[in-house]
């Protein structure tokens, strides 16, 4: 499952990207990792105003509850949602229909195990001139807001295609990044189910991802680099055998 991921953007590539300004100046900040279970800002397109885009909490917040209530609890983990459970939940089933969004992101870290030890590897597109540089994409999401308007988000996850069954080993599931085309259908209101499906199944994007190992920042003794360049740097594999 994917509970990490960068944006080491500017607010004007977000903008150029899908051509739709920021609700408000300075609501954007850049990262290098955004750790999901902290529930820091990802800045989404969503379905009820897709003209703009905006900062929203990661784990959707259930309509029912307090979001500061929600998380503290931790009975439920919403950073991800499964496409073939989001239209039978109670969490998600009204998001889904209702409250879809694009999540901005450039890259995604995904644990690969090597025996009983686990590597974070990072993922992006190959088509970045480097693993510095990389290009935006977005992921297919879902949310809903508070009554203070506030915006809280989940990405949809799916079965992982052949890279991401060699990186994400164990659980083989991956984040679905919408291919360009889809990405508008995404968020158009009034999708039936059907369509809605259609897009799970068969949006992921045609562009190439690519991966490689980094410093495990899940150890304490590497808290301090979770979010600097460093955290995305190449580090030697604990798999010597694995070939992306």
């Amino acid at each position: 499952m994917c509970y990490q991921k960068s944006l080491n953007q500017s607010k004007d590539n977000l903008t150029r990207y899908m051509d739709k300004p920021p609700i408000e100046e300075g609501i954007f900040e850049p990262y290098f990792l955004n750790d999901g279970f902290t529930h820091e800002k990802v800045y989404v397109i969503p379905l009820d105003e897709p003209k703009h885009w905006y900062p929203a909490s990661w784990g959707l917040v259930p309509s029912y509850t307090d979001p500061e209530q929600f998380y503290k609890n931790r009975k439920y983990n919403t950073l991800n949602a499964r496409d073939d459970k989001v239209f039978d939940s109670r969490i998600y089933s009204k998001p889904i229909r209702e409250g879809r969004c694009l999540i901005f992101a450039d890259g995604f870290f995904e644990p690969h195990h090597s025996g009983k030890a686990s590597q974070p590897y990072f993922c992006y597109l190959e088509e970045s001139e480097n693993f510095e540089q990389r290009s935006i994409f977005t992921f297919a999401g879902i949310y809903n807001v508070d009554k203070e308007g506030n915006y809280s988000a989940s990405l949809i996850t799916v079965d992982a295609n052949p890279l991401f069954e060699k990186v994400h080993n164990k659980a083989k599931r991956m984040p679905l990044v919408l291919d360009r085309k889809y990405e508008a259908d995404w968020i158009e209101q009034g999708q039936s189910e059907t369509v809605i499906k259609d897009i799970m199944n068969e949006g992921f994007t045609s562009k190439s991802f690519t991966a490689h190992p980094v410093i495990n920042y899940r150890l304490k003794k590497n808290w301090d680099i979770k979010n600097s360049a460093e955290v995305i740097q190449p580090a030697e594999a604990l798999d010597k055998e694995l070939s992306l």
